[in-house]
């Protein structure tokens, strides 16, 4: 399994002593676009929204799919 966007994410979240959120909402949009579009045929990309609830960072990933595309399915 490839970490690679957890690895990132993680050097973001602990380096960036500005935390900057709409930096974060930047990275995830382009990191899970790929991965939403392999099982969803889209109408439109996807939109990251952040939001600080108490002690908690709570994020809202929203897009719109026209079909959910088969999985293991060959077709003859």
């Amino acid at each position: 399994m490839d970490f690679r966007i957890a690895n990132r994410l993680t050097t973001v979240l602990e380096g960036d002593k500005m935390f900057d959120p709409q930096r974060i909402c930047q990275i995830l949009e382009k990191e899970l676009l790929p991965v939403i579009e392999n099982f969803l045929a889209l109408d439109n990309g996807i939109r990251v929204r952040y939001k600080k609830e108490n002690f908690k960072n709570i994020f809202f990933i929203e897009f719109s799919a026209e079909r959910i595309k088969p999985i293991g399915y060959i077709p003859y």
